[in-house]
């Protein structure tokens, strides 16, 4: 199954482009460390939201935050296997240090029902679904998404790499 069919690149210049030039940051949200009574103590995602995720989305869109490339996914066999990567087991807070790769978007029927800020990194592997651009409850990622999300990275700037040294 080809994971990355509809890998869609962004330019390193398009990409930053869309950054606020006024902010100073990267545009990667990141969790103060807070003292352990303030830290949040998150529910899991509800399980109707992933079996309705599951057996509705048409289009999921990812947005890394500081690579230097988007991806869409629209056939139903590889949205479902990466709705499958969003673990039951529940992630009870956002660790020190640990900060968002991406915002995934979940399309049904063209709009955008759910959104998860995607975790991937060391000891950082896990989806949050977000909203009113907050944090809401939260979920492991799985070794198959741990596996997907690796490769994908791998492939994607693989591919970015090309492109630069065509042009």
């Amino acid at each position: 199954m080809k994971i990355l069919l509809n890998l869609v690149f962004i330019s390193t210049i398009g990409f930053l482009s869309c950054k606020s030039d006024t902010a100073k940051s990267t545009g990667t949200p990141t969790v103060a460390p807070a003292k352990t009574a303030d830290i949040a103590q998150f529910k899991s995602i509800p399980k109707e939201d992933i079996m309705y995720l599951f057996n509705n989305c048409d289009y999921t869109d990812y947005i890394f935050y500081d690579l230097p490339f988007s991806m869409s996914q629209s056939t139903e066999n590889s949205i479902k296997a990466n709705i499958s990567y969003i673990s039951t087991e529940v992630q009870p807070t956002i660790p020190p240090g640990c900060k968002s790769i991406a915002r995934q978007m979940f399309h049904v029927g063209g709009d955008i029902v759910k959104e998860m800020d995607v975790y991937y990194g060391d000891n950082c592997a896990f989806y949050a679904l977000m909203e009113n651009e907050k944090p809401v409850a939260a979920n492991k990622m799985t070794e198959s998404g741990l596996a997907f999300y690796k490769q994908m990275i791998e492939q994607g700037m693989k591919q970015n790499q090309n492109i630069r040294q065509g042009q």
